[in-house]
């Protein structure tokens, strides 16, 4: 008996080391194919105000709709004060360049993973696409747009029951 356990032990010991080598092998050749498509043009990009807005729309999707806006400002109050955040960043002619490569990616983000792609490679395909940009900026841009996706989703959920168009967009979602 305490031979099968002690065989058991080490077979389990063995597949753990044969797993081991085998998620090492599967990391190195992802960041062998990562590190090919890595081809910087050195156009810079301030990924800062990106961010922020990344930020703000992770933030609001983990919060209650009640408690996303401040009462006393409202609506529109919010909407203002997040414009003036982007025009005093430049953020908005910054975003008129960058909206096309956003959406491209959330764009392959949603429909190959919906379409069953693994992730290894919507990751090639993402690092890919984003194969000109500075490793800082292909972070950015690859979370602003998951962003989009996750606050698209987030905002359907909250008001797709009181807003008729919300409804057909979720359904079709």
């Amino acid at each position: 008996m305490a031979m099968n356990k002690m065989t058991l032990g080490s077979i389990q010991q063995l597949i753990k080391g044969d797993w081991n080598m085998l998620m090492t092998s599967d990391d190195n050749v992802m960041m062998k194919q990562i590190q090919g498509t890595h081809n910087p043009n050195g156009r810079e990009i301030d990924v800062k105000p990106i961010l922020h807005i990344v930020e703000d729309i992770l933030s609001c999707t983990t919060m209650q709709v009640e408690t996303s806006i401040v009462p006393s400002m409202g609506v529109q109050g919010h909407m203002e004060t997040l414009e003036e955040k982007g025009q005093q960043a430049g953020v908005i002619n910054m975003l008129e360049a960058l909206s096309f490569i956003i959406d491209r990616l959330s764009s392959e983000i949603a429909y190959k993973c919906l379409g069953g792609m693994d992730g290894h490679q919507v990751t090639v395909s993402l690092f890919t696409v984003l194969s000109n940009y500075s490793w800082d900026a292909k972070l950015v841009l690859a979370l602003a747009a998951f962003a989009l996706n996750y606050g698209e989703f987030w905002l359907l959920a909250q008001i797709y029951t009181s807003n008729q168009l919300a409804k057909s967009m979720a359904l079709l979602k």
